[in-house]
């Protein structure tokens, strides 16, 4: 039997949630796990509630043999457990300092566009209409 480590949907529409398990290769998505591993909430602000792994059993079935898919294995690598025959290094969790640069970054670049709306307002009048025109015109102006 070919074990994979994926991920199951759950949740409503356009707010899902998603269970990290291990299937048979050949149960459906959301199907009968073998093994619940834990869980991923894309919609969590912190990255460190995001991804909730028990790494013990992860690691048994990796040992195993198990294939994660490529969204697990990512995963996976994020919150510190190592995936045989994979090469690439993930940083893990972010640092609270790291978290609050990008912060101050985001902000930044949202005053920066808001500023350059000012700016470009300022600059270029608003375009009228064909009825405000004819109206102008009448007007005189």
């Amino acid at each position: 039997m070919a074990v994979r480590i994926r991920l199951k949907r759950l949740g409503r529409k356009n707010l899902a949630f998603y269970r990290i398990c291990a299937f048979d290769s050949r149960t459906r998505r959301d199907g009968r796990a073998i093994e619940e591993l834990g869980y991923y909430d894309p919609h969590v602000e912190e990255e460190e509630g995001k991804y909730v792994i028990n790494k013990e059993r992860a690691e048994y079935w990796l040992s195993v043999g198990a294939q994660p898919t490529s969204t697990c294995k990512d995963i996976l690598l994020k919150t510190g457990v190592e995936v045989p025959g994979c090469s690439k290094k993930v940083k893990a969790v972010l640092t609270p300092e790291e978290l609050q640069a990008r912060r101050k970054a985001k902000e930044e670049k949202l005053r920066k566009r808001e500023e350059a709306q000012v700016r470009k307002a300022i600059v270029q009048p608003k375009k009228l209409s064909k009825a405000e025109l004819r109206a102008a015109k009448r007007a005189g102006g």
